[in-house]
């Protein structure tokens, strides 16, 4: 799959195993300077809202403590290939807690645009936000060597806050919190992935050494800082902070091996976390799922396996391969958190 045609698993899928994410919207919120907005009416917009369960909760959250509007602009923004079906159920389904109980008019809308671009007219926003969606690089790197992987993430960042700069008002802001390299990470979740697509071989025409390979990049904050920098006299950093944050599933209870049932809802979660960002990464360019095999071997080449087939084989895999190798290893998240202003 191409990264610029990527999107998460839709279907509600990813609303319902994005929990972690949800959570670094809540910290990120709780540091934020209280917003200082003057006007009647108000526009926000969520870079990288995917299904929109997440984006839903920083709207409302954020809203709720501006007591002077009266009207709301609402942009939920992702590619073209998101699950813009899934994102419009979750804000009818949440019109109330985003109007707060009918307190705003509020006007949402949708930009399916990649954020590496331009997506909104010149100074039309006046607080813009991206959480958990800037780790995903533009384009499938060729290389993947670490200064290859590094450089594009450079020019990615600079080309978002170009698009940014030209959206955002002066003196508005501007919210990021990025996935970054640190000791917390995903990288069990992922040696798990792989693994299980690889034990999936015998049932599925897999290759026995299939070898994950995403779009993605974990910056540091020096380098995230670093690409902020890079056009003087546009942004002002009004604070930066490292934030790690283990994956809520994780429990003292996962930690004793007597207590299968803790260790088989842990593996279940982990397994629909990882899957829900990463699942699409193991279609082919046709945009389908590897094929079933026949009980004698060869692939099936009359039909596509049905998506839920295999998402169900590689779920039961995964929660396997999990308890198995992985149960102990410490998932979630390291986020750099900055807070921008626009000059």
């Amino acid at each position: 799959m191409k990264s610029n045609d990527m999107s998460m698993q839709g279907g509600g899928y990813y609303n319902d195993h994005s929990a972690l994410q949800g959570l670094a919207i809540d910290k990120a919120l709780s540091l934020l300077e209280p917003p200082q907005f003057k006007g009647k009416t108000i526009i926000l917009a969520d870079y990288g809202s995917s299904e929109g369960k997440n984006a839903v909760r920083l709207f409302v959250n954020y809203l709720s403590s501006l007591r002077g509007i009266s009207s709301a602009t609402l942009v939920f923004n992702d590619t073209a290939f998101n699950d813009y079906s899934s994102l419009s159920k979750i804000i009818d389904t949440n019109w109330s807690s985003l109007s707060q109980d009918g307190r705003l008019s509020i006007s949402p809308l949708m930009a399916p645009r990649s954020f590496y671009g331009q997506v909104l007219p010149d100074d039309f926003v006046d607080a813009g936000f991206s959480f958990t969606a800037l780790h995903w690089l533009q384009h499938m790197p060729s290389s993947f060597e670490p200064s290859d992987l590094s450089r594009s993430a450079h020019e990615d960042l600079v080309s978002f806050l170009a698009a940014r700069h030209k959206e955002i008002r002066p003196n508005g802001a501007l919210t990021l919190f990025i996935p970054c390299h640190a000791q917390i990470g995903v990288g069990p979740g992922l040696a798990c992935l792989q693994a299980s697509v690889r034990r999936l071989a015998s049932a599925y025409h897999v290759d026995p050494s299939f070898t994950l390979r995403l779009p993605v990049y974990w910056r540091t904050m020096e380098e995230i800082l670093a690409s902020i920098n890079v056009e003087q006299h546009t942004w002002t950093v009004k604070s930066h902070v490292t934030i790690p944050m283990m994956h809520p599933s994780r429990t003292s209870a996962v930690l004793d091996p007597a207590n299968m049932e803790a260790r088989a809802r842990y593996a279940a979660t982990i397994a629909g976390f990882v899957t829900a960002a990463c699942a699409r990464f193991i279609m082919d360019d046709t945009g389908t799922y590897p094929k079933k095999r026949e009980q004698n071997g060869p692939a099936l080449q009359s039909a596509v396996v049905a998506e839920t087939t295999f998402l169900e084989d590689l779920l039961d895999c995964f929660k396997d391969e999990w308890l198995r190798s992985f149960v102990t290893e410490e998932i979630g998240l390291t986020y750099a958190f900055v807070q921008l202003e626009r000059l």
